[in-house]
Parts: C-alpha cells; structure tokens; sequence
C-alpha cells in the first residue's frame, strides 16, 4: 500500500477524529482545513511531526483550498451540520459545498469521496434530507471518480445521539415518543464506518468507483426499541410519552431557536423516513471481512455512565 496525501474536510467532527487517527496510524499524510486549529490538537497527537498539516479555512472561501486540492491524492468530504446557524445553512453546507468541492476535485481529476446520509430525497419536507440529496445528485451527474457514503445513525463513545438520551435517563423519568417512536434506522459503529471509508483509500480496484454506498450495521431498530435498550442498559424501568405530532413540531420549534438545539422542526419532519437499507450491512462486511459491531455489545460499554450511583 503506497501512502496517500489525504486531505479532509470535517477532520474535527465525530467521524472525522475517528478517521483521522486511523489514516494517521497507516502513514498516510492528512491535510485538515480547519475554521479553529485548536480542535485539532487530538489528531496531531496522533501522528507523527510532520503528518498532519494544518490549514485555515471557512466554507465562505471554497476556492482558497484549491492549491490544497490539487496537491493531494484524495478528497474526502464529511462536513455536515444537524441544524442550522444564521451564516450555517443546510443549502450551504450540503449542497454549495459538496458542489464546489465536485468541481475542483474533477479539474484535477482528483478522488472524491463525499459522505452524505442515508435517508436523503428531494421527496420530503426536511430540509436536512433534501439538501443531502441535492449534494449527492450534483456528485453522481458531473464527477467520474467519485464515491458517496450515506451511513445511516453513527453510534460510538462520543455519539450525539444515544449519549443524549442516556444523559435524559438522569433527570427524566420517561423518554419521548416522536412518530411513535415507529421510524426506522439501521445504526452502523463509528469504527466500522471508518475503517469502510479507510478500506475505500487504500483500495486500487473499481470495486467503489462511481457509486452511493449506504452503509449500514447488522440491525434494524424502530425508534422505541433503540430507547429500550438504553432504559436496559442503564437499569431503569422503561417509561415513555408519547408526544403528538402538534406538539412534537411545537417542541422543535421553540428548540429550534437555542444555540445547540437538542431537538429541531426539522429533526421532526426527517422522522418521517426510515433510515434503513436491508442487505446493505452484507457489502459492508463483505468489504471489511469480519462481522459488523452490535450496537447493544458496544453501547452497554460506553452508557454504563448513566447508571445511578447508588
């Protein structure tokens, strides 16, 4: 395996660091344009003197990375956002970035891997879906070496997701019901997710050129179930309310106008889909060749946290 330039935009992110360290630790050499260079002192802590290098940049500025660009072997794309900030939209984010990105890395003919999200459609009311998918259709009709992961739920120590809802056992004594809690997802580790994107750069062959790759874990949850078995793991009996869709979409809206929203509109509106791809967990471990993590085995290991000290 020859050792790559690399340079990844959302190195600072949840998946990022993930990817980060495992790229650091194969020798490859990684390029991070960063808005704050301090959030990329952990992954400098991980390499060699030398290895990372640490670029200034804003989403504001696309075009002053192309020299960045066109030095390095490979793109890979994970900036995303939850919600929206006055000068953080999802049409920018997802849609104006992927596409400027498209652009250069096809001037150079350079690898682009974009990482997107399971669920994405121009069918939908979401905004956080609808500009994935026009992020996604722009790569997929005007670049021809690409690759686009749409993961669905990424769960691991640091996760937003089932860390948020272990945290609400400790002062709540139920958990809410969105949709009935009858939405759909097929979670996939943040290790597993890494090391299919890591297998992606070190592979030479066609095998993930060209195509959307949704790339999911062993299981298929509702909403519910993945909230019993944190009440389960945390010890706790298992209560839930269900929040009518009235209130629901009230609820995302008053939330909605916090710095860092727990729950938004828009969250409530993507609850509508499913985030699921039956089979599609087989290519990933095919790729790998060793089984996928179960989300109970590692969760019970990183939630333990939340059990009341007694």
């Amino acid at each position: 395996m020859k050792n790559k330039n690399i340079l990844i935009l959302g190195s600072t992110g949840f998946i990022g660091r993930s990817l980060t360290k495992k790229l650091l630790s194969k020798g490859h050499h990684i390029t991070s344009p960063v808005r704050n260079t301090d959030k990329v002192k952990r992954n400098i802590l991980s390499g060699d003197i030398g290895q990372i290098n640490i670029i200034p940049f804003d989403v504001s500025s696309l075009y002053s990375i192309e020299a960045d660009i066109k030095e390095a072997d490979i793109i890979v794309n994970l900036l995303g956002i939850l919600f929206e900030k006055p000068n953080r939209s999802f049409d920018t984010i997802h849609y104006h970035v992927p596409k400027v990105i498209s652009d250069i890395t096809t001037k150079y003919n350079k690898r682009f891997i974009h990482i997107s999200s399971l669920g994405s459609t121009t069918e939908t009311k979401s905004s956080y879906l609808y500009s994935k998918a026009l992020g996604e259709h722009y790569i997929e009709t005007n670049h021809n070496n690409y690759s686009i992961i749409k993961p669905s739920i990424v769960f691991g120590e640091e996760d937003n997701f089932l860390n948020q809802f272990g945290y609400m056992t400790k002062f709540l004594p139920f958990l809410p019901l969105y949709k009935k809690g009858n939405t759909k997802f097929q979670p996939i580790y943040l290790d597993d997710l890494t090391s299919f994107i890591s297998k992606i750069i070190d592979s030479d062959d066609n095998n993930f050129l060209n195509k959307s790759i949704d790339a999911v874990g062993p299981n298929i949850y509702s909403f519910k179930e993945i909230l019993e078995m944190i009440f389960e793991i945390v010890k706790k009996k298992k209560r839930f309310i269900n929040i009518p869709d009235f209130f629901a979409s009230l609820q995302g809206r008053l939330m909605g106008a916090l710095p860092n929203p727990p729950f938004t509109y828009d969250q409530f509106l993507s609850l509508s889909h499913d985030s699921i791809s039956p089979g599609a967990d087989k290519f990933i471990k095919a790729s790998l060749g060793r089984e996928l993590s179960s989300m109970k085995l590692v969760a019970s290991n990183y939630l333990k946290k939340f059990i009341d000290k007694v």
